[in-house]
Protein backbone atom coordinates (compact mmCIF):
# COMPACT_ATOMS: atom_id res chain seq x y z
CA UNK A 1 0.00 0.00 0.00
CA UNK A 2 1.09 3.52 -0.68
CA UNK A 3 2.53 5.34 2.01
CA UNK A 4 0.07 8.24 3.13
CA UNK A 5 -2.32 7.15 0.58
CA UNK A 6 -6.05 7.35 1.81
CA UNK A 7 -7.58 4.28 0.50
CA UNK A 8 -11.61 4.03 0.37
CA UNK A 9 -14.20 2.48 -1.11
CA UNK A 10 -14.93 2.75 -4.69
CA UNK A 11 -16.87 6.91 -5.15
CA UNK A 12 -16.95 9.03 -7.51
CA UNK A 13 -15.44 12.54 -7.50
CA UNK A 14 -17.57 15.16 -7.94
CA UNK A 15 -18.84 16.03 -11.47
CA UNK A 16 -16.47 19.64 -11.49
CA UNK A 17 -13.43 17.45 -10.05
CA UNK A 18 -13.80 14.93 -12.64
CA UNK A 19 -14.28 16.98 -15.85
CA UNK A 20 -11.06 19.28 -14.71
CA UNK A 21 -8.98 15.99 -14.85
CA UNK A 22 -10.01 14.85 -17.71
CA UNK A 23 -10.10 18.23 -19.40
CA UNK A 24 -6.25 18.14 -18.05
CA UNK A 25 -5.37 14.21 -19.25
CA UNK A 26 -6.96 14.52 -22.55
CA UNK A 27 -4.41 16.83 -23.48
CA UNK A 28 -1.87 14.23 -23.28
CA UNK A 29 -4.06 10.71 -23.88
CA UNK A 30 -6.96 9.13 -24.34
CA UNK A 31 -10.34 9.18 -23.22
CA UNK A 32 -10.50 5.77 -22.66
CA UNK A 33 -7.00 5.66 -21.13
CA UNK A 34 -7.77 8.79 -19.05
CA UNK A 35 -11.36 7.19 -17.69
CA UNK A 36 -9.18 3.97 -17.05
CA UNK A 37 -7.07 5.97 -14.86
CA UNK A 38 -9.36 8.13 -13.11
CA UNK A 39 -11.40 4.93 -12.12
CA UNK A 40 -8.06 3.39 -10.28
CA UNK A 41 -7.45 6.63 -8.70
CA UNK A 42 -10.89 7.10 -7.15
CA UNK A 43 -10.61 3.52 -6.05
CA UNK A 44 -7.08 4.88 -3.94
CA UNK A 45 -7.74 8.29 -2.90
CA UNK A 46 -10.47 10.31 -1.53
CA UNK A 47 -11.30 13.24 -3.63
CA UNK A 48 -9.96 15.71 -0.56
CA UNK A 49 -6.71 13.51 -0.84
CA UNK A 50 -6.22 13.28 -4.51
CA UNK A 51 -7.25 17.66 -4.44
CA UNK A 52 -4.33 18.48 -2.22
CA UNK A 53 -1.84 16.00 -3.47
CA UNK A 54 -2.60 17.18 -7.31
CA UNK A 55 -2.41 20.82 -6.41
CA UNK A 56 1.21 19.91 -4.77
CA UNK A 57 2.47 18.12 -7.92
CA UNK A 58 1.46 21.43 -9.53
CA UNK A 59 3.60 23.79 -7.33
CA UNK A 60 6.76 21.26 -7.65
CA UNK A 61 6.49 20.13 -4.50
CA UNK A 62 4.17 16.79 -5.24
CA UNK A 63 4.28 13.78 -2.84
CA UNK A 64 6.70 11.18 -4.52
CA UNK A 65 4.37 8.02 -3.61
CA UNK A 66 1.09 9.76 -5.86
CA UNK A 67 3.53 10.72 -8.49
CA UNK A 68 4.35 6.88 -8.59
CA UNK A 69 1.28 6.10 -8.79
CA UNK A 70 0.01 8.63 -10.95
CA UNK A 71 2.68 6.86 -13.71
CA UNK A 72 1.96 3.22 -12.49
CA UNK A 73 -1.85 3.50 -12.87
CA UNK A 74 -1.31 5.57 -16.44
CA UNK A 75 0.94 2.86 -17.69
CA UNK A 76 -1.25 0.62 -16.73
CA UNK A 77 -4.12 1.74 -18.14
CA UNK A 78 -1.87 2.41 -21.50
CA UNK A 79 -1.39 -1.74 -21.77
CA UNK A 80 -4.08 -3.00 -20.87
CA UNK A 81 -6.27 -0.39 -23.84
CA UNK A 82 -3.93 -2.13 -26.61
CA UNK A 83 -3.09 1.72 -27.55
CA UNK A 84 0.39 2.38 -26.33
CA UNK A 85 1.40 4.72 -28.75
CA UNK A 86 -0.67 7.42 -27.70
CA UNK A 87 1.66 7.90 -24.40
CA UNK A 88 5.16 5.92 -24.74
CA UNK A 89 6.33 7.56 -27.43
CA UNK A 90 9.05 8.72 -25.68
CA UNK A 91 12.56 9.09 -27.31
CA UNK A 92 14.71 6.20 -25.78
CA UNK A 93 17.37 8.56 -24.59
CA UNK A 94 14.77 10.06 -22.40
CA UNK A 95 14.17 7.12 -20.47
CA UNK A 96 15.18 7.23 -16.93
CA UNK A 97 15.99 3.85 -14.90
CA UNK A 98 13.55 4.45 -12.80
CA UNK A 99 10.72 4.72 -14.87
CA UNK A 100 11.83 1.65 -16.73
CA UNK A 101 11.94 -0.02 -13.35
CA UNK A 102 8.40 1.55 -13.09
CA UNK A 103 7.41 -0.34 -16.80
CA UNK A 104 8.59 -3.40 -15.58
CA UNK A 105 6.97 -3.96 -12.30
CA UNK A 106 3.70 -1.95 -14.11
CA UNK A 107 3.46 -4.84 -16.62
CA UNK A 108 3.76 -7.52 -14.23
CA UNK A 109 1.32 -6.38 -12.00
CA UNK A 110 -1.09 -4.43 -14.46
CA UNK A 111 -0.71 -6.75 -16.87
CA UNK A 112 -0.99 -10.08 -15.69
CA UNK A 113 -0.01 -13.02 -18.17
CA UNK A 114 -3.91 -14.01 -18.68
CA UNK A 115 -4.15 -10.36 -20.12
CA UNK A 116 -0.83 -10.11 -22.35
CA UNK A 117 -1.74 -13.15 -23.77
CA UNK A 118 -5.22 -12.20 -24.96
CA UNK A 119 -3.63 -8.78 -26.54
CA UNK A 120 -1.28 -10.78 -27.93
CA UNK A 121 -2.60 -14.03 -29.39
CA UNK A 122 -4.99 -12.67 -31.89
CA UNK A 123 -2.07 -10.96 -33.50
CA UNK A 124 -0.70 -14.28 -34.23
CA UNK A 125 -3.76 -16.75 -34.61
CA UNK A 126 -4.23 -16.02 -38.30
CA UNK A 127 -0.50 -17.14 -38.91
CA UNK A 128 0.29 -20.01 -36.58
CA UNK A 129 -3.00 -21.09 -35.27
CA UNK A 130 -4.98 -20.12 -32.13
CA UNK A 131 -3.54 -22.67 -29.88
CA UNK A 132 -0.12 -22.00 -30.57
CA UNK A 133 -0.17 -18.04 -30.38
CA UNK A 134 -1.72 -18.74 -26.96
CA UNK A 135 1.51 -21.13 -26.34
CA UNK A 136 4.05 -18.58 -27.84
CA UNK A 137 2.50 -15.84 -26.30
CA UNK A 138 2.56 -16.87 -22.90
CA UNK A 139 6.36 -18.26 -23.03
CA UNK A 140 6.95 -14.97 -24.14
CA UNK A 141 5.61 -12.91 -21.18
CA UNK A 142 7.77 -15.45 -19.00
CA UNK A 143 10.60 -14.34 -20.81
CA UNK A 144 9.56 -10.68 -20.39
CA UNK A 145 9.03 -10.70 -16.76
CA UNK A 146 12.22 -13.06 -15.90
CA UNK A 147 14.89 -11.02 -17.41
CA UNK A 148 14.59 -7.49 -15.88
CA UNK A 149 18.24 -6.52 -17.75
CA UNK A 150 17.17 -7.92 -20.91
CA UNK A 151 13.79 -6.16 -20.85
CA UNK A 152 15.67 -2.79 -19.55
CA UNK A 153 18.54 -2.99 -21.97
CA UNK A 154 15.37 -3.19 -24.93
CA UNK A 155 13.46 -0.47 -23.24
CA UNK A 156 16.62 1.95 -23.89
CA UNK A 157 17.33 0.68 -27.35
CA UNK A 158 13.85 0.63 -28.90
CA UNK A 159 12.05 3.01 -26.95
CA UNK A 160 8.65 2.67 -24.33
CA UNK A 161 5.63 0.37 -25.46
CA UNK A 162 4.03 1.37 -29.02
CA UNK A 163 7.47 3.31 -30.49
CA UNK A 164 7.68 0.79 -32.53
CA UNK A 165 5.18 -2.12 -34.21
CA UNK A 166 7.74 -4.73 -33.42
CA UNK A 167 8.55 -3.30 -29.62
CA UNK A 168 9.57 -6.83 -27.46
CA UNK A 169 8.99 -9.08 -31.19
CA UNK A 170 12.81 -10.96 -29.84
CA UNK A 171 11.14 -12.08 -26.95
CA UNK A 172 7.72 -13.38 -29.31
CA UNK A 173 10.07 -14.94 -31.68
CA UNK A 174 12.35 -17.04 -29.50
CA UNK A 175 9.55 -19.07 -28.24
CA UNK A 176 8.21 -20.14 -32.00
CA UNK A 177 9.11 -23.36 -32.84
CA UNK A 178 11.47 -24.35 -35.27
CA UNK A 179 9.63 -26.94 -37.15
CA UNK A 180 6.36 -26.37 -38.89
CA UNK A 181 3.63 -28.54 -37.45
CA UNK A 182 0.34 -30.18 -39.10
CA UNK A 183 -1.55 -27.49 -37.32
CA UNK A 184 0.40 -24.64 -38.37
CA UNK A 185 0.94 -26.29 -41.72
CA UNK A 186 -3.35 -26.42 -42.39
CA UNK A 187 -3.71 -22.86 -40.93
CA UNK A 188 -1.33 -21.47 -43.38
CA UNK A 189 -2.86 -22.64 -46.10
CA UNK A 190 -6.49 -21.87 -44.74
CA UNK A 191 -4.77 -18.17 -44.22
CA UNK A 192 -2.93 -18.21 -47.67
CA UNK A 193 -6.06 -18.94 -49.52
CA UNK A 194 -8.26 -16.32 -47.50
CA UNK A 195 -5.88 -13.99 -48.74
CA UNK A 196 -6.95 -14.81 -52.30
CA UNK A 197 -3.85 -17.77 -53.18
CA UNK A 198 -5.77 -20.45 -54.44
CA UNK A 199 -5.27 -23.77 -52.74
CA UNK A 200 -2.87 -25.38 -54.59
CA UNK A 201 -0.70 -22.09 -55.21
CA UNK A 202 -1.07 -22.45 -51.66
CA UNK A 203 -0.07 -26.04 -50.64
CA UNK A 204 3.02 -24.98 -53.11
CA UNK A 205 4.29 -21.83 -51.71
CA UNK A 206 4.35 -23.33 -48.44
CA UNK A 207 6.35 -26.47 -49.57
CA UNK A 208 8.86 -23.98 -50.87
CA UNK A 209 8.94 -22.20 -47.56
CA UNK A 210 9.47 -25.15 -45.60
CA UNK A 211 12.72 -25.58 -48.04
CA UNK A 212 13.62 -22.13 -47.47
CA UNK A 213 12.98 -21.29 -43.95
CA UNK A 214 12.31 -22.68 -40.23
CA UNK A 215 9.21 -22.10 -38.99
CA UNK A 216 10.56 -19.47 -36.43
CA UNK A 217 13.12 -17.81 -39.72
CA UNK A 218 9.91 -17.53 -41.41
CA UNK A 219 7.82 -15.76 -38.33
CA UNK A 220 10.98 -13.82 -37.47
CA UNK A 221 11.41 -12.61 -41.68
CA UNK A 222 7.90 -11.50 -41.90
CA UNK A 223 7.53 -9.76 -39.00
CA UNK A 224 10.97 -7.82 -38.44
CA UNK A 225 10.95 -6.68 -42.33
CA UNK A 226 7.47 -7.27 -43.49
CA UNK A 227 7.38 -5.43 -46.83
CA UNK A 228 10.36 -6.88 -48.52
CA UNK A 229 9.26 -10.60 -47.38
CA UNK A 230 5.59 -9.48 -48.72
CA UNK A 231 7.49 -8.91 -51.84
CA UNK A 232 9.37 -12.19 -51.72
CA UNK A 233 6.26 -14.26 -51.14
CA UNK A 234 4.51 -12.71 -54.44
CA UNK A 235 7.73 -13.80 -56.47
CA UNK A 236 7.39 -17.12 -55.00
CA UNK A 237 3.44 -17.20 -55.24
CA UNK A 238 3.81 -16.23 -59.01
CA UNK A 239 6.14 -19.03 -59.82
CA UNK A 240 3.91 -21.82 -57.92
CA UNK A 241 1.06 -20.05 -60.24
CA UNK A 242 3.16 -20.23 -63.31
CA UNK A 243 3.85 -23.87 -62.41
CA UNK A 244 0.21 -25.24 -62.39
CA UNK A 245 -0.67 -24.09 -66.00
Amino acid sequence: MLVGAVVVCAADYSEMTRNAFMQDCTREAGKKECLCVLDKMQNQYSEKAYLNYYAGMKKGTGDADFISFMVGAATGCVLTSGDGGELFNTASNEISDEEIKLLFNTIKQEMPKNGFVQDCAPEAKDVIGDKMAREVCGCAYDRMVADYGRFAKMVKEDGMPGASDTWGVDFVIECVPENFTPDVEQNLIKYLNHEGIPLSTSQCLLDVLKKEYTLRAFIAASVKNSESFQMILMGLAAKCMGAAY
